[in-house]
Order: structure tokens, then sequence, then C-alpha cells
């Protein structure tokens, strides 16, 4: 039998849908949701009361609206948007939210803000491990010479990873510090494949060598070099990387 739930979802049609099926489960979810606005229970998203509250206790506490928006993955101006509207635009507070975002905001809590709270900006950290990369270093070398998974260190490299933690940050400081000068040994011919294919990768991206980024600030996010990728040949040889695992 088919039919719509109170959620205007259809029952007895199959996720594997096919065109026609499609079209009538749309038909069938427009012809619910005009019932609905015309019965006057259209409802859409959530109910912001609770989640303006919460967000007033944790301002309460100290709380940014840049750190609120981080701990739930949403933009600063959502977060502001919620208590005071868009009076730009003459619209006042909302008393709906999406369902979505109003979980992640709810569902923050004073341990996910310090542990926010704790991370760094990760530009600094991007930038140095963009210029071993560019000195022919893999990002998967620099990840065992830092005890970090795999997954890490592109993830920073890329730009999809926007803070870290101080240990990371440390850790890749340290060692751009000791290797910054030193292009990768090339014990074995993987190792010897793999640095030309990162030295390109650099270039590509116009990635400075460290010789081309100003260690007064390197973190700073404002700051842009001014110099691309250059061939480096270095000063020594990369010592082997020793393996051990911690946290991004």
């Amino acid at each position: 039998m088919t039919g719509t739930s109170g959620t205007g979802v259809v029952r007895g049609v199959s996720a594997m849908t096919t065109p026609h099926a499609s079209t009538r489960l749309h038909r069938d979810y427009c012809r619910w949701r005009a019932r609905q606005i015309a019965y006057g229970r259209w409802r859409p998203g959530a109910d912001a009361t609770p989640v303006r509250g919460h967000r007033r206790m944790l301002r309460a506490g100290g709380a940014s609206y840049q750190a609120i928006a981080r701990a739930a993955g949403v933009s600063p101006m959502t977060v502001h948007w919620l208590l005071h509207g868009e009076p730009s635009r003459r619209q006042g507070v909302t008393g709906r939210v999406r369902a979505a975002p109003a979980g992640r905001l709810l569902a923050i809590t004073p341990a996910m803000l310090d542990e926010v709270a704790r991370r760094r900006d990760a530009t600094g950290t991007r930038r140095r491990l963009q210029a071993l990369i560019a000195m022919g270093h893999p990002a998967a070398s620099l990840a065992r010479h830092l005890g970090l998974t795999p997954r890490t260190v592109p993830g920073i490299v890329r730009g999809t990873t926007v803070t870290v933690t101080p240990a990371t940050h440390a850790a890749i400081r340290d060692l751009y510090g000791r290797i910054w000068d030193m292009p990768p040994a090339g014990r074995t011919p993987a190792e010897r494949r793999a640095a030309p294919a990162a030295r390109a990768r650099a270039a590509g991206n116009g990635w400075p060598t460290p010789m081309g980024l100003d260690d007064d600030h390197i973190d700073d996010p404002a700051y842009r070099p001014r110099t691309r990728w250059r061939a480096a040949t270095g000063t020594a040889v990369t010592p082997p990387a020793c393996q051990s695992a911690q946290t991004p």
C-alpha cells in the first residue's frame, strides 16, 4: 500500500526507484505538503527556542560566536542570526531553524568548546608541510616522521583541516626546524620516485620551499609569501623516519 507518513515520506516505495516511481514519489510528497499547509500544520525545520536558549547559555559561559560555530560546524553568522535575526534584511528573530544545524548546536557541550579553544589555526602548520613537500618530502613520509595517521597530513596540506591541536602544531614546527634544508634521503627506489612527485605537486600548486617563507610571519593567516616554488637542493640528508601515533 502506498501512502505518506507524518513526516511526508511515502510508504511502500523501495529505495531503488525507477524514474516513474521517483516522479510519483515527488508528486505524492507535494500533495501531502500542500495539505499540511492548507490545514495549518506545516512546520518545516525545528523549533528555534531551545536552540537559542542553549546558545545563550554557551555565550554566558564565555564562548564566542566563532567557537560555537566551529564546534557545531556552522558559520558564525548562523549563530549570530539565531539571537539577533538579520536587521539588514529587515528579518527578525526566527521561530524555526533547519533541523540539521539545530541538532549540531544543541549537541555542543562546554567540553567541546574547551577542545575548540585549545586548537590552533592550521595556517602555519599547513605552510610548513607544503614547504617540506616542495623540498621533495612526500606527505606519507612526513606523517611517518611525525607519528601521525596517514590521513592527517594530507588533510592539513589540502586545507580541509583548519585547526590542529597544540601538540600537532609543535611537532610539525619542530620537524620543520630540523629538516627545512634537508632533501629526502632517497634510500630506496620508491623513495627516489616519490621525491620528484612531491616536488612536482608543490610546483603545480605554487608552494614555496622553506627559503621562500618568512619565519616571523609563517603562522599569520594574513601573510602572503612573495615567492612560489623553486627547485632547492638542501644541505644535508634527512634521517630515517621513526613511526608512532599522535592525535591530529
